[in-house]
């Protein structure tokens, strides 16, 4: 590919990360807001978030059926139309259920989406996939760290309505963006050989697990942390612009963790020391929020978030690393996405639940760190020879999702490199 289409590819995996978790951000700020207006409990709120990431979850595998019938450029432009009609209508969010179904549907499209990325990236850019992936998950924390930021002084001037819809706005430029700027053919592969439907999620494969259960572990200690530490502040005493600036900061020190760990994997093969790493980081900002939240709150929100966006990145690298093209990369990442996001969704509503029974959030925060500690003994596991060794029908490659990211063929245990 050439330099000025590689840069291309960049700035569309950027500009579509910004919108794939932005609601995740726009949320924990005014969730004080919404539970006075709409006279919500804790647990209530806490299902808001849980619900986006359940739906993120749920629709995470149709990402690329999705694909399979329109090509994966067009049918990631059609999740972005569909995210922004869903975040446009909190504009009429007058009763609980509005609200409810508009988080529910961005986030069965975000995860739709979110499985198409991996795939694009491997495919329009191969051969720096760990830089692209890195700045694909800058994209993720950006957004969710604008969207954080700006939640707050949007609902002082129109309400918190308006500020929650204005991230609509974002994904339909996206839509349009990607539309006219996508690389490639958009068409849909040319199945040969009598097969018109692929295999289905690697569920039985052991590299398709294990990198499931790490999904599992930085989805619930990650949207956990996410969904609560502005309220978290808020409890402590903290002013909301305040306790919403911890947000942003946990959203800010990711892009840290995001572009600079998936860019050594370019130069790296055994990615354990990094995903180990990572999990530690999270472990010692969790223990602090217990520990120290007021003292050491700063330092305990820098370290969750660099870990917490280091592996979730690291994580999609070796999505890539394991699959042997982009159809496959696409399947595993729907299956480490349907889990960890359903999973993951338990997360945020818990922690509601815990701070309806105690009064404080200090003991969901606790159990993050039991969870992060499971996540590390995962890790010897992660040696490079690992493949999820699935083989999928011949294609006539066309510049749709099926195409190979840097060979056509490989042996499911060869070397990716």
């Amino acid at each position: 590919m050439r330099r000025g289409q590689t840069w291309t590819v960049v700035g569309l995996v950027a500009l579509v990360g910004l919108n794939l978790r932005a609601t995740l951000g726009s949320l924990p700020p005014l969730l004080p807001d919404i539970a006075a207006d709409l006279q919500l409990p804790s647990s209530a709120l806490g299902m808001l978030s849980s619900l986006c990431i359940l739906g993120m979850g749920l629709a995470a595998p149709f990402g690329q059926a999705l694909a399979d019938r329109l090509g994966a450029e067009r049918a990631l432009v059609w999740l972005l139309v569909a995210l922004g009609a869903s975040e446009l209508v909190r504009f009429t969010a007058f009763s609980p259920l509005v609200l409810y179904a508009s988080v529910a549907v961005a986030g069965a499209t975000m995860g739709a989406a979110s499985t198409l990325m991996p795939g694009f990236i491997g495919h329009h850019a191969s051969a720096v996939r760990g830089f692209v992936t890195g700045v694909y998950s800058t994209g993720l924390a950006l957004g969710v760290a604008l969207a954080a930021a700006i939640a707050v002084p949007l609902s002082l001037a129109w309400g918190w309505r308006a500020s929650l819809a204005s991230v609509g706005v974002l994904a339909l430029l996206t839509a349009l963006v990607v539309r006219l700027a996508a690389p490639g053919e958009d068409r849909p592969p040319t199945r040969v050989r009598g097969r018109t439907k692929g295999p289905g999620l690697p569920w039985r494969d052991p590299t398709a697990r294990l990198l499931t259960a790490l999904n599992i572990v930085v989805m619930v200690t990650g949207f956990t942390g996410l969904a609560w530490i502005a309220p978290y502040y808020r409890d402590l005493g903290r002013a909301p612009t305040e306790a919403a600036a911890m947000t942003v900061v946990f959203q800010v020190v990711q892009l840290v963790g995001m572009l600079g760990f998936p860019a050594i994997t370019d130069a790296t093969r055994d990615r354990r020391p990094l995903v180990a790493l990572t999990l530690l980081c999270s472990l010692a900002g969790s223990s602090l929020l217990v520990l120290a939240p007021g003292s050491f709150g700063l330092a305990a929100v820098l370290l969750f978030g660099l870990g917490a966006g280091g592996l979730s990145t690291l994580l999609l690298v070796l999505s890539v690393d394991v699959s042997a093209n982009r159809a496959a990369a696409a399947r595993l990442n729907g299956l480490t996405l349907f889990v960890g996001f359903t999973v993951g969704a338990l997360g945020p509503f818990l922690m509601g639940v815990v701070r309806d029974l105690t009064g404080s959030l200090a003991g969901g925060y606790l159990c993050s760190a039991g969870l992060l500690l499971l996540g590390l003994g995962l890790v010897p596991f992660l040696h490079p020879g690992r493949r999820v060794l699935e083989r999928v029908p011949a294609i006539r490659h066309t510049g749709g999702v099926g195409d190979a990211m840097s060979d056509p063929v490989r042996d499911p245990g060869g070397d990716p490199r």
